[in-house]
């Protein structure tokens, strides 16, 4: 598709939304909401993850001409840190639950788990810390094959 206006680069633009399964996310910034993907995320590190929920990130603003915003060059304003933790809960009919790490809680939903595995109460598992919608998220979760039933 073809660009329209001129890009502008911002530097407090947050990670909205992030689908693995679709390859692309949004990002806001104040009343604007622009669309990305994966292409667009420039990773400075191979081993660091894709967007994480929540994050602050770089980029450059189109306008799309239909009104639209689409955000490209996407580069992340510092390094994520994988935490290690144990899941406290998990509904599988529903899909979500939690994981402890730190004294902190973190909301589990299913469309963040790497691994295709079921998280069972004390799994210790790491994943990338984010926020949504206000509360912490646990993004990228990978099992590490350890369970405390503790």
């Amino acid at each position: 598709m073809e660009q329209v206006g001129h890009p502008r680069r911002s530097p407090f633009v947050r990670v909205d939304f992030y689908t693995l399964s679709d390859g692309y996310g949004f990002c806001v910034e104040g009343d604007l909401r622009a669309h990305f993907r994966i292409e667009d995320f420039v990773r400075e590190n191979a081993a660091d993850p894709l967007p994480i929920c929540g994050e602050l990130v770089e980029a450059e603003i189109v306008e799309r001409g239909d009104g639209r915003y689409r955000a490209v060059s996407l580069r992340r304003l510092t390094r994520p840190q994988r935490l290690w933790g144990r899941v406290k809960s998990f509904d599988g009919n529903k899909g979500w639950g939690f994981i402890t790490s730190g004294g902190e809680t973190y909301y589990l939903h299913r469309s963040d788990l790497i691994a295709p595995f079921f998280p069972v109460v004390g799994l210790e598992v790491t994943f990338f810390p984010g926020e949504k919608n206000g509360r912490s998220r646990a993004c990228y979760v990978t099992p590490t094959g350890r369970v405390d039933r503790t």
